[in-house]
């Protein structure tokens, strides 16, 4: 068996979130451990999104070549001309509608809480975070070293704000989404008990997107539409209507 390919298919799956268990922790160790890996993946990554406009720039790619066929043959005047650039136009564009039209019926029927997650997490970036200090977790954040980051912060003995934060996307960087849920809930106590606002909005979205990756939409959906209906939210951007109706779509299969 050629160990490489088993490699590359093994991060294919973990790109599209179909791993669990022992071989999530291996290759998620691997990718964490191991800088061709890392590469691989991100070349996986770039040839996931180049594949999904390849029928839609194939099919404008043959549409223009037919164009320009016609236009070299034709000796009519100048005006049929433009009108048989119009006809092509409308077909062009007819052409995008419907193959963007099957996309999102394609996006819609395949939608689970995994993939919805795998596709709209990325981890929080540190510079957004409030306070001018640097502490040993943020050092490990800002390295990507989530492993260590994780072990640091399951030592300390009262957590602040910030480390809870931080070690929640770590847990959701490495997989971990019922650890995630776990310690941004333990945020939420502590801004509670303290009468503090530590990451209140990035908290309500980093919290839904660990529902929904520990397939749990039921418990994401209000979050989200929170959110959505919050023009003022930071994350209200990122919460369309589009992506509402196919967390709600998730939510009705799992009823």
């Amino acid at each position: 068996m050629n160990e490489h390919a088993t490699h590359t298919d093994l991060l294919i799956q973990y790109l599209d979130g179909e791993l669990q268990g022992e071989q999530l922790e291996t290759i998620q160790k691997d990718i964490d451990e191991n800088p061709a890996s890392r590469e691989e993946l991100e070349s996986l990554r770039m040839a996931k999104e180049a594949t999904k406009s390849y029928a839609l720039k194939s099919r404008i790619s043959s549409i223009h070549h037919e164009m320009m066929h016609e236009m070299k043959k034709t000796s009519e005047p100048k005006t049929p001309v433009i009108r048989m650039i119009a006809q092509y136009s409308f077909r062009v564009a007819a052409v995008l509608i419907l193959l963007f039209g099957i996309s999102s019926l394609y996006q819609y029927i395949t939608a689970t809480p995994e993939k919805l997650f795998s596709e709209n997490f990325n981890a929080f970036a540190l510079h957004e975070t409030r306070g001018s200090s640097t502490t040993i977790l943020e050092d490990l954040y800002e390295k990507g070293d989530m492993k260590t980051l994780l072990q640091q912060f399951e030592l300390l003995k009262t957590p602040r704000g910030n480390d809870y934060f931080l070690a929640g996307n770590a847990y959701l960087s490495t997989r971990q989404p019922a650890k995630a849920i776990e310690t941004f809930l333990n945020l939420q106590q502590f801004n509670r008990t303290n009468n503090t606002h530590f990451f209140d909005e990035d908290l309500e979205y980093y919290l839904a997107l660990s529902y929904l990756g520990n397939n749990e939409p039921a418990k994401a959906l209000p979050l989200f539409e929170k959110i959505h209906a919050d023009p003022n939210h930071p994350y209200h951007e990122a919460v369309s209507s589009w992506f509402l109706s196919k967390v709600k779509k998730t939510f009705k299969n799992d009823r």
